[in-house]
């Protein structure tokens, strides 16, 4: 019976030495997000970046066309597209790089197409989603996914 007693305190102490670490341990990992305000004080109503190309078409005027809006949230942007009579809409987030956010459209490699994009602290672009027309169709495809962490070393 002693030895029972013993081994029961024993592992109580241990579950309890247990609890008194884990609720010390911080999290391993750690998304900043605290550097820019995540709202906006004021939203423009203008497209932030642009991109237009016609479509090739003797009876119509018809163009190949996105614009990418701010939206309340600063690292949401809206994006308008339009092809033909076609208008669709699609929404992009960019990371926090502790800077404005600051979205870009570029040509793409193909006839109607572009590439949203964003530029980092260096000022370098990043794809992010490409827009193109293909089979007479506009479609939108994520090229990369990006994020912002920082990792705590124990």
């Amino acid at each position: 019976m002693k030895y029972y007693s013993f081994f029961i305190l024993l592992a109580m102490l241990a579950c309890n030495q247990q609890n008194k670490q884990d609720s010390k341990a911080e999290p391993s990992m750690k998304v900043v997000n605290d550097t820019i305000n995540t709202e906006r004080t004021s939203v423009n109503s203008s497209p932030v970046a642009s991109y237009s190309e016609k479509v090739k078409d003797p009876l119509n005027d018809w163009k190949f066309a996105v614009d990418v809006y701010e939206t309340k949230s600063t690292f949401d942007f809206l994006v308008k597209m339009k092809y033909k009579e076609l208008e669709a809409e699609d929404s992009i987030t960019i990371p926090n790089f502790g800077i404005e956010p600051k979205v870009e459209i570029r040509k793409g490699d193909k006839e109607q197409s572009c590439i949203i994009g964003f530029l980092d602290k260096n000022k370098e672009f990043k794809s992010y989603k490409l827009v193109q027309i293909t089979n007479k169709q506009l479609k939108i495809s994520t090229l990369r996914h990006y994020a912002r962490t920082r990792y705590k070393v124990k």
